[in-house]
């Protein structure tokens, strides 16, 4: 009885302390999810989606929505959710379910970093490489790192509303020189003379025009390896979609007339589509389903304060002059 009560008020202590101090109860949380262990941590299930509910046959649905970056703060306990590692779960459910034939592949997003793109086309290509077929169906947008992703599919459709293209990489900065001059503001900056260019992108001085050369070739490097990825997977030569790797953005009907897609369409005709690839009659439509350990649903609770931490740290990043260097597919 003692043990029970004690287990309770911790609890009680661990939620109050996420609520009020989110910084100092995360070694807590670390602690009581590594007692909990299996009773704590759910295992993965797959539940029905839509389809023939009787097929023994099954398409998982996987998902990319939003801005692609590798992690996400996902409340006051900066627990992160890792893009890569729920897609790397999606694959290795997919190769060792025997049910799973085949993927719809559902992207809604205007693109994100360049390699956690690159990653989870890689990570896609093992279901293709498995001979178990891949349709991406793209919703309100499919740009740029989006469309990436999608490269990795067998077929790509779009619904007839959706905005498809945007190919090409972006590497953005912002400059305060002169205003920083007006309002009184200061850089400080201490670096090496060994190592000039450490402050590349600094917000408060002007590029030189090496640093702006080497950082246009890394941009080069990965627009050209895009182009490559875009013109493999449509079967066309780099010099045939580079005309269209411009940065435009299409409409469905525009982007399957230069051949950026299969065919324009809803879930209904994706899941057609991917019962033909796979030589199938019928089967169902199946997501991979976690049920949420302790410390997320603690973590949800105290939601409530995590987007003013976020834009309290964009402003802090901002008034520092800090400047993330970050490769975009946007």
């Amino acid at each position: 009885m003692f043990k029970v009560k004690f287990f309770k008020f911790f609890c009680l202590l661990g939620l109050l302390m996420a609520i009020s101090t989110p910084s100092i109860s995360g070694g807590l949380f670390d602690l009581l999810e590594s007692w909990g262990g299996d009773e704590f941590t759910k295992k993965t299930e797959v539940v029905y989606v839509e389809g023939d509910k009787n097929a023994s046959d099954e398409i998982l649905l996987i998902k990319i929505n939003g801005v692609i970056s590798e992690t996400e703060e996902e409340g006051p306990l900066d627990l992160k959710k890792d893009i890569i590692e729920n897609i790397k779960k999606e694959v290795k459910l997919a190769l060792k379910r025997e049910k799973i034939k085949a993927i719809l592949l559902e992207i809604n997003s205007p693109g994100g970093e360049v390699t956690t793109c690159d990653i989870i086309y890689h990570q896609l290509l093992k279901i293709k490489d498995a001979k178990k077929p891949i349709v991406a169906l793209i919703g309100t947008i499919g740009a740029s790192g989006g469309y990436y992703i999608a490269c990795a599919a067998d077929k790509i459709m779009a619904h007839p509303t959706s905005i498809i293209g945007s190919i090409g990489v972006l590497m953005q900065g912002f400059n305060i020189e002169k205003l920083a001059n007006v309002i009184g503001i200061k850089d400080v900056t201490i670096k090496s003379l060994n190592t000039p260019k450490k402050d590349i992108l600094s917000p408060f001085r002007e590029m030189t025009p090496e640093e702006k050369k080497m950082l246009t070739g890394i941009v080069d490097f990965m627009y050209n390896r895009f182009v490559e990825i875009v013109a493999k997977a449509r079967g066309k030569s780099s010099k045939e979609i580079t005309p269209l790797a411009d940065g435009s953005i299409f409409s469905s009907s525009e982007a399957q007339k230069n051949g950026l897609i299969d065919s324009i369409g809803y879930r209904d005709e994706a899941i057609e589509e991917v019962l033909e690839l796979s030589n199938l009659k019928s089967a169902k439509l199946v997501k991979r389903k976690i049920k949420k350990n302790v410390i997320q649903l603690f973590n949800e609770f105290a939601d409530m304060n995590s987007s003013i931490k976020k834009v309290l740290a964009l402003l802090e990043s901002s008034l520092s002059g800090k400047t993330q260097m970050k490769l975009m597919l946007e």
